[in-house]
């Protein structure tokens, strides 16, 4: 079978020795932007600098896609349309309806369209799916991919770009990630996507909660930002308390050398592909929309994980109450958060009530004081409140009996404190906190 490859970044390399130690496929064409890198290339391949010249070519059957994200989807149409098999590095494409459509092209015109998720040719992770226990047996799955991108992606600076890339981990690591426990578990349902670590608009950091067709909880873990070294494993909790352990990298010593088995594994699996011919279905297009739909869930959250969004916030006690009250009635407010301006004073409250809903009453009370402000802040639910280095609660709603001229701040507790149960003094200070 007659190979060319199109993009020469830091995936290439990969392709490239799993191609040349196949005997049954023969690099013929590769294409780059870059000359250079052209010129690094072992003498053999007819060598391109537009992609449109080398699937023009006739020099190719099949070719290996390993460009920038958001270039997948028109290259690999071009492609699929102008008679060649198709094996593009993960993700398929950026957008879902670019996946659906590459999926009816391929369909239109008969050619196979492979999407190359390396890591379902681990040999840990073929090992683990073929002795997982009976399903009945297994209480929790947790899908780790922590390393620090840039030891990952050399000159390839795209990766950083969301225009480019797509996002950040969960666009990256996440489809390997996604396709391993599905070759594990089976089909996943995305059940919700936290995000966080943002930096220049791409996330270093997410979490990912899904659910296998029997209702397994899978969680996946994704970090760009690991001090050092990489973690790259499956976790199978059984209700034994026991677990099952696919560590990725276990008994690969060098840098990335559990890498090359796996390329293989694509390079062989994608050579079947092609001489099976049509009818095959790719995963690509599946793992695209778990992709897609984890960002329109985790990008409209408010919160971002290992990101403060505001700054601690420090309040004088300036006068202080010890009473406590189960009859005070006081009712939540409809609002989660409230704006302070600097030199505000707030009324601080415990209470061992969970109010809920707006309008829900607060009857069990116990009063700290009143506190000022010392800069301007917004408090919302969730916040906590510190003495020294004492939690003492954390913030549920805010009572409004009192405004314009001061809000009774609702503060959870687990049992009512007032001013002389942590022996509060005038002047003293207390901070609010960001939830962690």
């Amino acid at each position: 079978m007659r190979i060319g490859i199109i993009g020469l970044g830091v995936i290439a390399p990969y392709f490239l020795r799993a191609i040349e130690q196949d005997g049954e496929l023969d690099l013929t064409a590769a294409c780059d932007l870059d000359r250079a890198k052209l010129d690094r290339l072992p003498d053999g391949p007819e060598l391109f600098t537009d992609y449109r010249e080398l699937l023009g070519s006739g020099l190719v059957d099949g070719v290996v896609i390993t460009l920038p994200n958001h270039l997948h989807a028109p290259v690999v149409a071009a492609a699929l349309e102008a008679g060649v098999d198709v094996c593009c590095e993960k993700p398929l494409t950026v957008h879902s309806s670019d996946a659906r459509e590459l999926a009816a092209v391929a369909d239109r015109t008969g050619r196979t369209l492979f999407t190359a998720f390396h890591r379902r040719y681990n040999s840990h992770v073929q090992r683990l799916a073929a002795e997982l226990p009976p399903r009945e047996l297994i209480e929790r799955v947790v899908g780790r991919y922590h390393e620090k991108i840039e030891e990952h992606t050399g000159d390839d600076h795209w990766y950083l770009d969301r225009d480019r890339c797509g996002g950040g981990c969960v666009i990256d690591n996440g489809p390997n990630a996604l396709d391993a426990l599905r070759q594990v578990v089976g089909e996943l349902t995305l059940t919700d996507a936290t995000i966080g670590d943002v930096r220049g608009g791409v996330e270093f950091y997410a979490e990912l909660e899904l659910r296998t067709e029997d209702g397994i909880p899978v969680t996946v873990e994704l970090d760009w930002a690991l001090p050092t070294g990489e973690t790259k494993d499956i976790v199978v909790h059984l209700k034994d308390g026991s677990t099952l352990v696919a560590d990725m990298l276990a008994g690969y010593q060098g840098f990335k050398s559990s890498l090359d088995h796996e390329y293989q594994g694509i390079m062989a699996d994608f050579r079947a592909a092609v001489a099976a011919g049509p009818g095959r279905t790719d995963d690509g297009p599946v793992v695209v929309d778990l992709v897609e739909q984890a960002y329109r869930i985790g990008r409209s959250k408010e919160r971002r994980l290992r990101m403060p969004a505001k700054q601690d916030v420090s309040a004088k006690l300036v006068k202080l109450l010890f009473h406590r009250r189960d009859d005070r009635g006081m009712t939540q407010s409809p609002w989660a958060t409230r704006c302070i301006r600097a030199g505000e004073v707030h009324e601080l409250v415990t209470t061992t009530d969970r109010p809920t809903a707006p309008g829900d009453r607060v009857d069990a009370v116990g009063f700290l004081g009143f506190a000022e402000f010392a800069t301007a802040t917004v408090l919302e639910q969730g916040d906590q409140l510190w003495l020294d280095e004492r939690l003492v609660g954390e913030v549920v709603g805010f009572d409004e009996c009192h405004f314009p001229n001061h809000y009774n701040v609702l503060i959870h507790t687990d049992r009512l404190l007032t001013a002389e149960d942590l022996d509060l003094r005038a002047g003293d200070l207390v901070v609010f906190k960001e939830r962690a």
